[in-house]
């Protein structure tokens, strides 16, 4: 019976130290930042950057978030009336972590992505558990980010596995 929960008890704890991350809303991370004292460009295009720059997905000795990535960021800013601002140029790519787990991401990728206004180049960031990069977004989010930048209705949309 004591080695049975010993083996439970240590089942349980190493489960326990892995990050658990609820899937992040583009909606809500819209109404999130909108009521943040700070400024944010929201942005839809493709992110290209040397792949071989980023850190491993998980290391157990992090201490600081890894090295700016310089990258190129192709497509559109988000307007009252939809993504029609072009935007392209350099921009930085800033992999955070939490604790041992880092973010990631793919050079070519398509995405939305939420970034802090600032003069070029802008630094999209790529945490652990998403939140600011959205892939394989919908037309009807797209929409729907229009109108919460318009001033209209801004809900978010039920969630599609």
């Amino acid at each position: 019976m004591k080695k049975t929960l010993a083996a439970a008890l240590v089942v349980i704890s190493g489960q326990a130290q892995a990050l658990s991350c609820l899937q992040p809303d583009p909606i809500a991370t819209f109404q999130e930042l909108a009521a943040a004292p700070e400024s944010y460009f929201v942005l839809m295009g493709e992110l290209t950057f040397d792949e071989s720059l980023l850190p491993d997905a998980v290391s157990h000795n992090r201490v600081a978030d890894p090295a700016p990535i310089p990258a190129y960021f192709s497509g559109n800013g988000l307007t009252q009336d939809g993504f029609v601002n072009d935007y392209y140029g350099n921009v930085t790519l800033q992999i955070t972590c939490a604790g041992p787990w880092c973010g990631s991401a793919n050079s070519g990728m398509e995405a939305v992505f939420f970034v802090p206004a600032s003069d070029p180049p802008v630094t999209i960031e790529a945490g652990p558990c998403g939140g600011l990069v959205f892939q394989n977004v919908t037309p009807a989010t797209v929409d729907m980010l229009t109108s919460c930048m318009a001033g209209g209705t801004c809900t978010p949309l039920p969630q599609t596995r």
